[in-house]
């Protein structure tokens, strides 16, 4: 094999490697993610690329949460969430480009 086919063939290594890592992070960010809130409020749902898609809330549970205690708890709860997705995206990804041997 002469010095162009091994550059070749190592190109095509390379974009193999490179579209398995994009195809493990698109399918991540379709991956949801829920977070149960304190208390069994309820759950925060963001997509695995950490957009919030649902906050579920147990209406029973309402009655014990001034506004300003609900909106603090929903706001750490998203921010929370979003962190996590966020973090699992990342592990995803590094555990992907190691697999493929790109590190």
């Amino acid at each position: 094999m002469n010095y162009q086919d091994e550059l070749y063939n190592l190109a095509r290594e390379i974009d193999a490697a490179t579209a398995a890592v994009a195809q493990t992070a698109q399918q991540t960010e379709h991956q949801p993610l829920q977070v149960p809130l304190p208390g069994d409020l309820g759950s925060i749902t963001v997509s695995g690329a950490g957009e919030l898609t649902a906050v579920t809330l147990d209406g029973t549970e309402l009655h014990q949460y001034t506004a300003d205690a609900l909106s603090r708890t929903l706001l750490r709860a998203i921010q929370d969430a979003e962190t996590q997705a966020e973090r699992r995206r990342a592990d995803t990804i590094a555990a992907a480009v190691a697999e493929t041997g790109l590190a």
